[in-house]
Formats: structure tokens, sequence, C-alpha cells
């Protein structure tokens, strides 16, 4: 005979097995919480579904019958693992551990790696740290991350976003031995006349560069012998003379500093909302994503106080 499990049936199994080994129905009702009555009913409820005694009652003992001996040779062990499983699952609920997936833009790495993830794993070592590095755009829903970091324009929407950095000012820059070549550009437009690189962020799609002009935001739809799906590919090409590249400052001022770049165009720079983690509402209350939404955002707001935020 197959009986059908439904949630009346495991209450009435939990507490036959609390009778069984508490020898008795008042000591299983105080360890239930309930009635003697209720725990009587509970039994009764049970046996008849089953269709045979559990218990032999007397006024002094409690002993399971055969069938009652039966169920719980079989019953105990179940009981056991979810007991076991429900421990383990409120254990996760307020423990700081387990693996926390991040899709974040290849450009962001160098910036985590020195400035968050050493003493994050320090502070939380059970913690899994599994970064994605990934241009494009993705829903992070649906590809089973926790989090994502993006330029705030880029977020996603109905995410909760936190701010890491401040707004992020993006400068086109070349090689000198480009600009010994092809002069500098004096406006926007005159880059139509220079090779430069395009980031391809999606399968068939590169964005035009933008700038403020007069007080107006303007698109220039570069062209230039190289169009590549990865950023740090992109500064590599820059460096050798490719052609020119627009970046983010912060990322560009290692190279600009040491000779390697040279910004152009400065005075049309746009500047953009900033990093910003973000993550869907309902999974604000995982403590591995919150005690890594705060320490990111502690270190990112030290780390741009100092100026001191790029590798």
């Amino acid at each position: 005979m197959n009986l059908p499990i439904d949630r009346t049936y495991l209450d009435g199994l939990v507490t036959f097995t609390t009778v069984a080994e508490q020898h008795g129905f008042r000591a299983a009702a105080r360890i239930l919480g309930v009635t003697p009555s209720a725990i009587s009913q509970s039994i009764r409820t049970l046996e008849l579904r089953i269709g045979a005694p559990l218990f032999f009652r007397t006024t002094r003992n409690v002993n399971l019958t055969e069938a009652g001996e039966h169920l719980l040779t079989h019953v105990r062990p179940a009981i056991e693992l979810l007991t076991t499983g429900l421990n383990a699952a409120a254990g996760l609920g307020s423990k700081v551990s387990g693996r926390l997936r991040i899709n974040v833009p290849r450009s962001a790495l160098p910036l985590l790696s020195k400035r968050l993830l050493p003493d994050f794993f320090v502070l939380y070592p059970e913690v899994e740290l599994e970064l994605v590095a990934d241009d494009d755009l993705v829903n992070i829903i649906e590809q089973g991350f926790d989090a994502g970091i993006r330029l705030g324009e880029l977020v996603q929407q109905d995410m909760v976003a936190i701010r890491l950095t401040p707004p992020l000012r993006f400068v086109v820059v070349g090689a000198p031995a480009l600009f010994d070549v092809h002069g500098q550009p004096a406006e926007p437009q005159d880059l139509l006349r220079f090779p430069c690189i395009r980031l391809r962020q999606k399968v068939h799609a590169t964005r035009p560069w933008e700038f403020t002009m007069r007080g107006q935001r303007v698109e220039v739809d570069v062209k230039g012998p190289l169009i590549v799906n990865d950023v740090a590919m992109c500064v590599s090409a820059a460096l050798r003379g490719t052609g020119l590249f627009q970046m983010p400052l912060p990322e560009a001022m290692r190279h600009v500093e040491n000779g390697n770049l040279v910004t152009v165009l400065d005075d049309f720079s746009i500047e953009t909302p900033g990093l910003s983690l973000y993550y869907p509402g309902r999974s604000q209350s995982l403590p591995k994503l919150r005690a890594f939404v705060d320490f990111a955002r502690d270190r990112m707001r030290r780390a741009f106080e100092a100026a001191d935020y790029y590798p």
C-alpha cells in the first residue's frame, strides 16, 4: 500500500518518533511544546492512516507494537537526516561562508585584486569567492550569479545598487609614436581620421565613443583596424600604437604617468556614474553577500579618498 505524504503525515511521524524515544505521551508533549491530548490525537490519526496500532498503552507504560517497531526502524534515520539538514541550513543563514559568485568587467579585476581580495579572505576564510570576468552585459539572475559589478549606467533595472567608486572620467589615450605620425585631434569629430580600437560588448555591437561638447553629449562612431571584446587587449594594442582607445582615467593613469600613453581631447571628456556593486533584493539577506558589500564599500571609499585606486 502506498500512502501519500503530506504535512499532517510528517507531523505525525515526528510525534510518533518523539513518543517512542521518550516512552511516554506527557514527556513527548513537553519536548514538542503541545498538550498530551494533542499528542494522543496525532498518534490516533497516524494509526488510522497506517491501519495498525503503534503503541501498547497502560497506565504506567507506553511500548511499541510490532508495527511501531518496524516503523521506528525506518523513520528514525529519516527524521535524523531531516534534522541535520535543517540545522545545517539554519547555520548557513547566519554564518559567513559558502561560494559567492560575482560577475565583473575584466578591467575591474586588477582593482579588486589589489584593494579587496587579500584582506577579505583573511576576514572571511570560509567564503569561496568566484569572480567571472565578462565585459558583456549579462543577466546575473539568469546566469546564476549572486551579484555583479558594472558602471552605474549599465546596472540592470530592479537591482539593489551600491556605489563603489566616485564618477569615472573617460579619456582617449594613444601611444606617443601614433601622434608623431597622425598629429593630435583637436575635437571629437577629428577622431574619424584616426585609427581607433573598439570594444565589442555584445556579439554584434560596438558602442560609439561619447564626449561633452558645448554642454551637450555627443557620440562619435569611430573606426579602426581592431575590434576586441577584451579591455586588457585593447589597452595592450593602444600601448603598441595600433590605435586610440577610450578608457576610464584611473585605469589609464599608470600608463600615462610612465609616458607610454598620452591623453587627448581632455576638455571633451565625459564622466560616468562610476562602478556599482548590484544584486537582487532577495539576496541581501545572505550573510556572505552582506559581508562582501560592506567590506567592498568601505575599502573602495578609503582607496578613492587616498587617490590610490589603480594597480
